[in-house]
């Protein structure tokens, strides 16, 4: 039977008022149960919270704090979930690759047509994480962009895989000759290992074109 104490989040058990492991929770004592295990469970990381609000307040006047609302200070700490095509073509340069080039083309109109879920894991895919900085702003002041680079590999584009220098943002696009073959590529790209930056999940002798490695290039 369920006495008054309650598991944490670090696998210990709290006990919710003294005896309280050898006293059951019954129909009558339910509703103080109840009380004192969200109770324990809301305050069980206060002192954790204090020093991450005492950290944030060395950045960011506290009186200043209270003009966001958890979603504005969620944004300009972690940046948005929505991934902004506009705003990653505003800040995507160019190495040796005209930006007008059919497969620059095709590149931008296939990652228009992306759902949100696949705009994610291409920023993941080539950058390592899923979001974006949440405006002009943060890409100017984090000098955040994203590199596009030609693609030297195999004689025949259609076949290759972009690749990524994923630390750097940089994405290396062969020039494929449709929009179709580009939007396959990519998703495979961006989805064959999609949780790990390294492929250290993944078993197997690397290849060249192997989509497992291209976050690696």
């Amino acid at each position: 039977m369920q006495k008054f104490q309650v598991p944490l989040s670090d696998k210990s058990n709290c006990v919710l008022i003294k005896d309280g492991d050898k006293i059951d929770v019954t129909y009558d004592n339910r509703e103080e149960y109840v009380r004192l295990a969200v109770e324990a469970r809301l305050n069980e990381s206060k002192c954790q919270l204090k020093s991450v609000r005492r950290g944030l307040t060395d950045i960011v006047p506290e009186h200043l704090l209270s003009l966001l609302s958890w979603q504005d200070l969620e944004w300009r700490v972690c940046g948005k979930p929505m991934i902004d095509f506009k705003l990653l073509k505003r800040h995507t340069v160019y190495n040796s690759v005209n930006p007008t080039s059919p497969h620059i083309l095709y590149f931008w109109q296939v990652l228009e047509e992306f759902s949100q879920e696949d705009r994610r894991a291409f920023v993941r895919f080539v950058w390592g994480q899923e979001r974006l900085p949440a405006n002009d702003q943060e890409f100017e002041r984090t000098a955040t962009r994203m590199l596009i680079k030609p693609y030297s590999g195999t004689a025949d584009p259609d076949q290759a895989f972009p690749r990524a220098d994923t630390c750097f943002f940089n994405l290396f696009l062969p020039e494929y000759s449709s929009p179709e073959i580009l939007r396959k590529k990519l998703l495979m790209a961006c989805h064959f290992d999609a949780d790990s930056m390294n492929a250290d999940n993944v078993a197997g002798d690397r290849g060249d074109d192997d989509p497992r490695f291209m976050g690696l290039m």
